[in-house]
């Protein structure tokens, strides 16, 4: 796999998926400091500008391999929704798939879109296996969205410092499908 290969913007039937840009800044701090959006993640630091510094470093530091944190915007209507990638899993050396959304996605099934892109972009070109994820215990939206991309709950795991509902999905099951 090459740079240009981990670098692909991505589209399904509904979906732009383009690497991150500073362009979005803006739009992803607004994200970042809603209170539904980050119910379940962290808790939203009270001065902005660290919410910028914060998201200006993601953007710049995190399209590398395993691949982009890609932007998600509808084809027929441009603008930052959300965003969905691949990234190491803490110290556990697995690739974890990540995603995050503005609450005016929510209900729409961009999540599950995204994510299956990624998903599958993620085993057949970047050739990843397995892919993992995790998400908060309450957070039933995020554990539907896991599900419907076909990954498989092995239990719980600590990560993040929390003891929080671990998925799994290996190549191969993915491409028998």
């Amino acid at each position: 796999m090459n740079a240009a290969q981990s670098l692909t913007p991505l589209r399904t039937a509904r979906l732009h998926l383009y690497p991150a840009r500073l362009e979005d800044l803006e739009a992803r701090v607004a994200m970042d400091r809603d209170p539904q959006v980050m119910r379940y993640i962290r808790p939203i630091p009270e001065n902005i500008e660290t919410s910028r510094t914060e998201i200006r470093e993601r953007i710049l530091g995190l399209n590398g391999p395993p691949g982009p944190v890609w932007h998600v915007e509808l084809l027929d209507r441009p603008g930052f929704l959300g965003w969905c990638c691949l990234i190491a899993l803490e110290d556990s050396g697995l690739i974890e798939i990540g995603y995050r959304f503005t609450v005016s996605a929510w209900g729409q099934g961009i999540a599950t879109e995204a994510s299956r892109a990624v998903l599958d972009h993620g085993f057949r070109v970047l050739k990843i296996d397995p892919i993992v994820a995790v998400t908060h215990p309450e957070n039933r939206a995020s554990q539907g969205v896991l599900r419907k991309i076909g990954m498989h709950r092995l239990g719980n795991a600590f990560h993040y410092g929390l003891d929080l509902p671990f998925y799994r999905l290996s190549r191969n099951e993915y491409l028998a499908e």
